[in-house]
């Protein structure tokens, strides 16, 4: 795909953060959906974001602190979530999750072991075959906020998927011992996987800087 094709998304990407910022928020603060407190493990917007026409929906937290991805990376403020719901009342497969800086900037996105969010667990080529298809729209004060989840999953699409694999890929050695049920709801099996989130770093590597 030629640099051209990435610049819609680009756009949105860097465009709905400078909106924010002119309203005096980050994108951190914008995903608490006008939440006075930031509580942990509850989620943001309460009830989260969901998408009924494209099942997706997404949702804002954190948990244990603020969570440092290494000795040189800032502090986490909280991250985001992201699911494909099934057709079946309250299923969900969990995508990936992207978790931004104190200063609201994205961090890193990572993979999450199946007990972490619950729901339905599906192997890496499947989640892939669905990435060009993500949509996360909806209504109201999050609706700029849904369309930079969306445009962040499609400009890193080539990361997610080497993401993905690289979570089954993790998770390999531990089946071979035990059943993968088991290994799926291993409380000591947490995050499977992690790369960069880094916008401008992205955008480079697209040509579009």
């Amino acid at each position: 795909m030629d640099a051209a094709a990435w610049t819609p998304w680009a756009e949105v990407a860097l465009q709905v953060p400078l909106a924010y910022a002119r309203r005096g928020q980050t994108l951190a603060q914008a995903a608490l959906a006008g939440a006075k407190r930031f509580v942990e493990l509850r989620h943001y917007p309460a009830r989260d974001v969901v998408d009924t026409r494209h099942a997706t929906r997404a949702y804002y937290h954190a948990h244990d602190g603020a969570t440092r991805w290494g000795p040189d990376q800032p502090p986490e403020h909280g991250h985001f979530h992201l699911f494909w719901d099934d057709p079946q009342p309250g299923t969900h497969v969990h995508l990936v999750a992207l978790a931004l800086d104190t200063r609201g900037q994205p961090l890193h996105w990572f993979t999450t072991n199946r007990w972490v969010t619950a729901g339905r667990w599906e192997p890496a080529a499947a989640l892939i075959d669905r990435l060009p298809t993500f949509a996360l729209h909806t209504r109201g004060r999050l609706a700029p906020l849904a369309r930079w989840l969306t445009a962040m999953v499609h400009l890193f699409s080539d990361d997610l998927a080497a993401l993905l694999q690289a979570r089954d890929a993790a998770l390999a050695p531990y089946t071979r011992h035990q059943r993968l049920e088991a290994v799926l709801e291993d409380r000591r099996i947490d995050i499977l996987s992690h790369c960069s989130a880094s916008l401008p770093a992205r955008l480079q590597r697209l040509g579009l800087t």
